[in-house]
């Protein structure tokens, strides 16, 4: 159900109907696993998501070797939603420097427009999504000193904006953004190209992991 890269909704019937067995069974699976830290459960507007852990990832793998290429086959993409807001302006800077432009244009393919657009996530599972990103592996850039101050790397991803504009998601090692905000490059204004304003709701579907699935 993709549980593995992003919380799924999953209610305790749902359960019951996929194993064939019941509700009350079940929900004591769900429980048992969450004591075990196999899985977590987060709670948003009435509807319980269920995302598996690391732990609970590894002792499936363990556990059924055979299923390992079902795994790898796993959900290719996420999709967040939130609201545009303008940033301090530090964006169109940091993307402008040689040093992460060259990169950009080498890995990602795109020579950013001097801006970032940044999305306020206020779903608790969209938070969750953004902070499991931070400890995922995308697309490499290299941090880099210029001789009189050094620069973070990040990690990226590909994305696709309102399933309009293509971009990449921003997770950089060092930044003033918590859990709550994206940061996207795109070789356009994204602004311009979907007419946006300040609040707006927007949807970024995020590809994951070294792949390109955006370009499909």
């Amino acid at each position: 159900m993709g549980a593995k890269d992003r919380p799924v909704p999953l209610t305790t019937v749902e359960l019951a109907r996929k194993l064939g067995k019941s509700q009350q069974l079940a929900s004591k699976h769900l429980d048992e696993m969450e004591r075990d830290g196999l899985i977590e459960r987060i709670r948003s507007t009435g509807q319980t998501h269920v995302k598996l852990t690391k732990a609970g990832v590894a002792s499936a793998a363990s556990l059924y070797k055979v299923l390992d290429s079902a795994f790898g086959e796993g959900q290719k993409a996420v999709v967040v939603r939130g609201k545009v807001f303008t940033g301090l302006g530090e964006g169109a800077y940091y993307v402008s420097l040689s040093g992460y432009k060259k990169q950009f244009l080498s890995k990602l393919g795109l020579e950013p427009y001097p801006g970032t657009l940044n999305i306020r996530l206020d779903s608790p599972v969209d938070r969750k999504v953004r902070r499991d990103l931070g400890l995922s592996k995308g697309i490499h850039i290299e941090g880099f000193s210029d001789g009189k101050r050094s620069y973070g790397g990040a990690e990226c991803f590909k994305a696709l904006l309102n399933d309009k504009v293509k971009s990449a998601v921003l997770i950089l090692e060092r930044t003033s953004h918590d859990d709550s905000v994206l940061e996207l490059i795109s070789q356009t204004n994204i602004r311009q190209a979907l007419k946006l304003k300040e609040g707006d709701d927007i949807q970024a579907r995020i590809f994951l992991g070294n792949n390109d699935s955006s370009s499909q």
